[in-house]
């Protein structure tokens, strides 16, 4: 009887006892360009798997780690390449046009071209499509396409991927460019502009923990 109960009030105080605190899972801000939206995905999963916590930042200057297409001038921060991404030329399946050449490109997206009938496409005029100057994936376009030339001072402005492949899906006679990844619907590839890297740039300094994430995403 002794045993018994010094065995339930063993039990008892063990009951009482306070549950162990569970360690916190250390958390990440993250920044992605619009360009590279579809990696978020891919980088939540890796983030699970290693028991990590992300945060969504607007601000790529206060991000532990920023997706991006292509590096930044004087990059001084750890890059890691994750992926490789066309960038394509895309219209509207109304121009009627097949393939472009990059000077066919470059014409119409300084304004040069002002029906798609000049290249043997269907009567309606040319609308274009841009990104913001700071746009990761206009600073490439700029790059590798408009050769020192400017966008049509009529061009319209995308303020995201997503708005890109929509606006040129619905209005005949656009053209813009996306990431292959954004390419969807009511649009036509045309050209090929660029292959460029994905990036995930840190800070310096951060914990192997986020590496692990990192190499997670790598392909």
């Amino acid at each position: 009887m002794k045993r018994l109960l010094f065995l339930l009030t063993i039990i008892f105080l063990a009951g009482c006892s306070p549950a162990a605190t569970p360690t916190p899972r250390p958390v990440f801000k993250i920044y992605a360009s619009s360009a590279v939206q579809p990696w978020l995905d891919e980088l939540y999963r890796c983030a699970d798997r290693n028991d990590v916590l992300l945060s969504v930042s607007n601000d790529p200057a206060s991000a532990d780690v920023s997706l991006r297409l292509g590096e930044t001038e004087n990059l001084a921060s750890p890059a890691y390449k994750i992926d490789d991404e066309e960038i394509l030329v895309v219209t509207h399946l109304q121009t009627g046009i097949g393939t472009l050449t990059v000077d066919q490109v470059r014409a119409i997206f300084s304004g040069q071209v002002e029906n798609w009938s000049e290249l043997g496409g269907s009567d309606v005029p040319v609308e274009v499509w841009k990104f913001s100057e700071d746009e990761d994936i206009q600073l490439l376009f700029d790059q590798t396409v408009m050769d020192g030339l400017s966008s049509t001072s009529t061009a319209r402005l995308a303020v995201s991927a997503q708005q890109m492949s929509d606006s040129v899906g619905m209005n005949p006679g656009s053209i813009g460019f996306l990431p292959r990844r954004w390419k969807a619907g009511n649009t036509h590839e045309t050209y090929v502009a660029a292959a460029s890297p994905v990036l995930a740039i840190t800070r310096p300094g951060l914990d192997d923990t986020l590496n692990r994430v990192l190499a997670c995403l790598q392909k």
